[in-house]
């Protein structure tokens, strides 16, 4: 199985493909750095790196002026990776914010679930059927289109098939033709 990776910015209204290998980039400060510096001074600041690994996990990574923000759909498989290095801030767990909003199972009352509803569909978006642990911030694109949950949900349903869910992110984000193009 191979990886995949592209680094977009944006430029305007669109993203555009950016000549960096991610291979050569030892942490995020340095590919913030190296983002910042690419372009022709028209980028709004922001730019999106895309990891996959064929049928296995995803990362994109959002850097918005300077700030990198990380969502990985399976830290133990990102830290095998070689781009361990890169990821390495974001391979230890889940936000505090999700932490908080679990609750163990001998707890719940079942005849609370119609008073609770929103709470009770945010912690079975939490409890992934799948043997991998997402771990970062699945918000990252929550103000381009894409709420946390949305992206949860997506990975639940599709994470077998990383591009896809990388796909539906690209469309509500505005990357995808650019991400396609890369492909």
């Amino acid at each position: 199985m191979s990886y995949f990776t592209a680094v977009l910015t944006r430029a305007d209204d669109s993203f555009q493909l950016v000549d960096l290998v991610l291979e050569d980039v030892e942490d995020l400060a340095d590919l913030a750095d190296l983002v910042d510096g690419v372009g022709d001074g028209s980028a709004d600041g922001e730019a999106v790196a895309v990891i996959e690994h064929e049928d296995e996990w995803f990362g994109l990574i959002r850097i918005v002026e300077g700030d990198a923000t990380v969502f990985l759909s399976d830290v133990s498989a990102a830290a095998a990776s070689p781009y361990a290095d890169l990821l390495a801030d974001y391979l230890d767990s889940r936000t505090d914010e999700y932490e908080e909003d679990e609750e163990p199972a001998d707890e719940q009352d079942e005849d609370a679930e119609d008073d609770d509803d929103e709470a009770d569909e945010d912690a079975q978006m939490l409890d992934l059927d799948q043997s991998s642990e997402w771990g970062g911030d699945p918000g990252l694109f929550a103000d381009a289109g894409v709420s946390a949950d949305e992206l949860l949900a997506q990975l639940e349903r599709h994470g077998a098939d990383p591009a896809r869910v990388v796909a539906h992110v690209g469309e509500a984000a505005g990357f995808a033709d650019a991400l396609e193009a890369a492909r």
